[in-house]
């Protein structure tokens, strides 16, 4: 059984973690601004503006107290793994967890009759924080090479 489950573990080079890691984050980073974009261009423009400006100072805690902190922390358990490891291990299995309840709570809120413009700075702030986290998983790529 053990021969089965080691053929099926997607293994990669642990070097590409991080790499892998800031790519998934950048693209949902990306992906919840877009949403956003949409929900804004829809709003007047001083709404709008108000929305991103609550968007900015929401990522900007969030890049600070939450995401600076799980990046460093997942970067220093990457740099644990041997040097093949599981695709999956990019992130802690709680990582996994989280990711899977704030996916469907995303859906939920999505498909709720919440106002668009607080979604609009919650998803901005996100996306601008999981964005700032994709760039510090790839710097990584040049503090590794020097």
């Amino acid at each position: 059984m053990t021969d089965l489950l080691r053929k099926l573990n997607p293994t990669v080079p642990s070097g590409a973690l991080p790499i892998l890691a800031g790519t998934v984050w950048g693209l949902v980073g990306i992906m919840l601004c877009i949403r956003a974009g949409g929900w804004l261009l829809t709003s007047t423009l001083p709404t709008g503006m108000l929305a991103v400006l609550a968007g900015l100072i929401f990522g900007t805690i969030m890049i600070r107290k939450a995401f600076i902190p799980l990046v460093h922390k997942n970067l220093a358990r990457l740099a644990q793994r041997p040097p093949r490891a599981c695709l999956f291990s990019m992130f802690a299995w709680r990582s996994w967890a989280i990711a899977v309840v704030m996916s469907v709570g995303g859906v939920f809120v999505r498909h709720s009759s919440a106002p668009r413009l607080p979604l609009a700075a919650m998803y901005v702030g996100m996306g601008l924080s999981l964005l700032a986290g994709a760039v510090m998983y790839f710097r990584t790529l040049s503090t590794s090479r020097t």
